[in-house]
């Protein structure tokens, strides 16, 4: 398992009638914060140089307190693999506040160009395994 951290602040355009974050958007800081990791990484290049591409096949979020406009956000991610699922652990924390906002666990698999399912590359495997003690802040 490696654990990263991503660091957001809430804009305007993502409000609801309520002033508050939407539901949605908590999906988008997630893939925003997996996107990131794999960018910083250098795992991305791998994986675009392999014609694979991630893709998310569960999704789940618990939503505990309301963000509102110009709040800071910090998305600490953990991410392991087992099998052929790389499973992924957001907690997104409100820097204003110090309380959790939301909750995000999903699982990604990785597809080639084909769309059809592919095992998780050995590049990737061995990252999240030998850096597991790292925390990345970006």
């Amino acid at each position: 398992m490696i654990r990263t951290t991503y660091s957001l602040t809430v804009r305007g355009y993502e409000l609801d009638s309520f002033g508050h974050v939407n539901n949605s958007v908590y999906l988008q800081y997630s893939e925003t914060a997996l996107w990131n990791f794999f960018k910083v990484s250098g795992l991305l290049d791998v994986i675009l140089g392999m014609d694979l591409f991630p893709v998310i096949l569960e999704s789940k979020q618990r939503y505990m307190h309301e963000l509102r406009l110009l709040d800071e956000v910090e998305i600490n991610t953990e991410l392991s693999c087992t099998g052929g699922i790389v499973t992924y652990k957001h907690t997104m924390i409100n820097k204003n506040t110090g309380m959790i906002s939301c909750k995000v666990t999903g699982k990604l698999v990785y597809v080639n160009k084909e769309r059809i399912i592919c095992d998780v590359p050995d590049e990737i495997k061995e990252y999240l395994e030998n850096n597991e003690n790292e925390d990345r802040q970006r």
